[in-house]
């Protein structure tokens, strides 16, 4: 195969964008055109949902569960043999080093569609009710689960295999057609899986389209169709709010994934803290920082705030970045430069307003072009600032101190936000209790993994509508009918 795929994915052809427009995809480790994407025109928008409408009206494939799990099977296993090419293609375009394509790039986001495939055959799409005695006399009920429809998917440049797959995995195990609309920073990653499903699988035509484009806000085009059924959108809490109400209009659903400022809380017993400032700097470098449920506030007693503020920075510091290319780098560019000077204003606004710098802080030396920070720890941050209260999305944590249990849990959950956490300490109980404490939609105790195919993942508040993953994103997609007749005399 000749990679990486340049074309949509419109009613099961590879086309190109309607005049043959094209834009450029750059390497954030260079600033250099590595290549190009289809730039969608509103027509091409148009055949898109033209053929998803059809595909699920028409098709069958909304009833069709047997074709829909050997859709995903063959989904999988194309996918499992691209690798390679999906690997080089997440590099390329993201700037993901080697080691966070084997987790959270690729390797992990391998298992939603087994996942998902397993699930559409075991699930209960019929669940009886019995018979009762009801106004109109005995009758016999049930309900049904039925896929909700045309699905527009919407998705970031972050982790874009990721997000691509737990949303279309499960709309499609549910039964529905997809318009997949990813970042225009990242067309590659989508792009190839429309290929994938296209060149490799029984999915019927229409049933999974893949649109490109330059421009972001071409987006709206889908929030704002009576034919789309259900908007799916992972981004920022802005753009979360707008496509809310666009969707208004005609009630379209809703699942939103939106921004995060998690808390990750030190507890007073705390002898060692390695383990909590190994799982702040791994999940940094692992996304430069650019993760809606990295935990970027730290919160620390205020009786062992300088020791632990030094021993963090140290290890924080450690992380070098480079270019995912170079053997051995741990963490790559931010997503683009206007991203990197973005989050040197955040810096600034901390300096100015009487916080320091531990590490990081700046650019760093010999890599000119690219859209490199350094991981930074900012020290001596209240929780007023604008540092500790808005999505900073790069390597930036913030130290903030605190008096007691009840203060942490206080300052956790003074946020809009609400999606993810820690708490570390030397009693799990004690842990434990704190992290119940805590209004979000994911927490880790003492290091706890939550992330996984089956865990439902999603926030409280502001940081999101819905869950994504598990049998709770599966059912997103899915609406329920009741129905009932005349119980028999048998």
């Amino acid at each position: 195969m000749n990679w990486p795929e340049t074309r949509l994915t419109i009613d099961g052809e590879l086309v190109a964008a309607e005049g043959g427009a094209t834009y450029a995809n750059i390497d954030p480790s260079t600033g250099q055109e590595i290549g190009v994407a289809a730039d969608a025109s509103p027509a091409d928008i148009e055949r898109a949902l033209v053929a998803a409408r059809r595909a699920f009206d028409e098709s069958g494939w909304a009833d069709d569960v047997a074709l829909r799990v050997r859709g995903l099977r063959q989904l999988d296993a194309a996918l499992r043999d691209h690798m390679t090419e999906m690997t080089e293609i997440t590099m390329a375009e993201v700037g993901a080093p080697q080691a966070a394509c084997d987790v959270a790039h690729l390797g992990e986001p391998l298992k939603f569609l087994p996942y998902y495939a397993d699930l559409a055959e075991s699930f209960e799409w019929t669940t009886p009710l019995g018979i009762a005695d009801t106004v109109g006399g005995p009758a016999e009920r049930w309900t049904e689960r039925e896929p909700i429809g045309v699905v527009a998917a919407i998705t970031p440049w972050n982790v874009p295999t990721q997000i691509n797959l737990a949303k279309t995995a499960p709309a499609l195990a549910a039964g529905c057609s997809v318009v997949l609309k990813p970042a225009p920073q990242t067309p590659w990653s989508a792009l190839a899986l429309g290929r994938l499903v296209t060149e490799h699988t029984d999915i019927p035509p229409g049933v999974f389209n893949v649109i490109s484009a330059a421009d972001p806000t071409i987006g709206a085009l889908l929030t704002e169709d009576p034919r789309v059924d259900m908007i799916s959108f992972t981004g920022s809490t802005a753009t979360g709010k707008t496509i809310m109400r666009a969707a208004a209009e005609h009630v379209t659903k809703v699942f939103l994934e939106l921004g995060g400022k998690s808390a990750m809380i030190l507890l007073d017993d705390l002898d060692d803290v390695s383990g909590p400032a190994m799982t702040a700097a791994f999940g940094t470098a692992l996304v430069c920082g650019q993760g809606c449920a990295l935990s970027t506030r730290i919160l620390i007693p205020r009786s062992r705030y300088d020791e632990t503020v030094t021993a963090i920075g140290e290890l924080f510091g450690s992380i070098t970045p480079g270019p995912p290319t170079v053997e051995g780098t741990t963490m790559g560019p931010l997503i683009d430069l206007r991203q990197r000077d973005r989050v040197e204003g955040y810096v600034q606004s901390a300096l100015d307003e009487g916080a320091r710098i531990v590490c990081g802080g700046a650019r760093p030396e010999g890599l000119d072009g690219g859209a490199f920070y350094l991981p930074t720890l900012l020290a001596d941050v209240t929780p007023e600032m604008r540092v500790a209260r808005e999505e900073i999305f790069g390597p930036v944590l913030v130290a903030i101190p605190y008096d007691d249990d009840d203060d942490a849990v206080r300052i956790a959950n003074d946020s809009i936000y609400g999606l993810s956490g820690h708490v570390f300490g030397a009693d799990d109980e004690r842990a434990l209790a704190v992290a119940r404490r805590i209004r979000t939609g994911t927490m880790s105790v003492n290091g706890g993994v939550w992330y996984s195919a089956d865990v439902p993942f999603g926030g409280y508040r502001q940081s999101g509508i819905g869950r994504e993953m598990g049998v709770a994103g599966f059912e997103e997609y899915l609406e329920t009918k009741a129905l009932a007749r005349p119980a028999s005399g048998d």
